[in-house]
């Protein structure tokens, strides 16, 4: 994934408009927060839960993650690389990655849909075509198999935003 900034310290700024936007999508909250197999019937979680409970607990823009101690699903916002653009060298283009964490206890859901699909079907919603303040017009989604273990599933998303259009 490419975001074209002018300055490094435009990252951060961008990383917590597109955390923003993933805080915002309750389904997907319901997907990484309720282990059962019917996520998506339990209520919506208050803004105080969102904050206490999910922001950097289950959506995490430090993409640090340890051993799960949960059977909660994680997704993680990081930072790849950043090379400047070589047809505007004001820009530099940020490659970005989403990856999402399923146990594998977890994949079976209500319905037809398996929780990592519907969990990267959520982030795709959330973020592709959508305009991050003014900064640009997200595009992408593709995704692929990150790692698999035992115990654990790792699927890769990547999305762009071309700033200043």
């Amino acid at each position: 994934m490419v975001n074209k900034i002018r300055n490094c310290k435009d990252i951060g700024l961008n990383l917590q408009k597109i955390m923003k936007r993933l805080m915002a999508n309750d389904n997907l909250i319901k997907l990484l927060y309720y282990t059962d197999k019917d996520p998506l019937s339990n209520e919506n979680l208050s803004e105080e839960q969102k904050e206490s409970e999910v922001f950097e607990k289950l959506i995490k823009i430090v993409p640090r993650i340890g051993p799960k101690e949960t059977a909660k699903s994680v997704i993680a916002i990081r930072v790849v690389d950043g090379k400047k653009n070589s047809e505007n060298k004001e820009f530099k283009d940020v490659y970005i990655s989403i990856e999402s964490f399923v146990p594998l206890t977890q994949w079976m859901i209500k319905g037809t849909n398996l929780r990592p699909f519907a969990i990267l079907g959520e982030i795709e919603e959330s973020l592709n075509g959508k305009i991050i303040e003014g900064l640009g017009r997200m595009s992408g989604g593709d995704f692929e198999l990150n790692f698999l273990t035992e115990e654990i599933s790792s699927y890769k998303q990547d999305f762009y935003i071309t700033s200043y259009d």
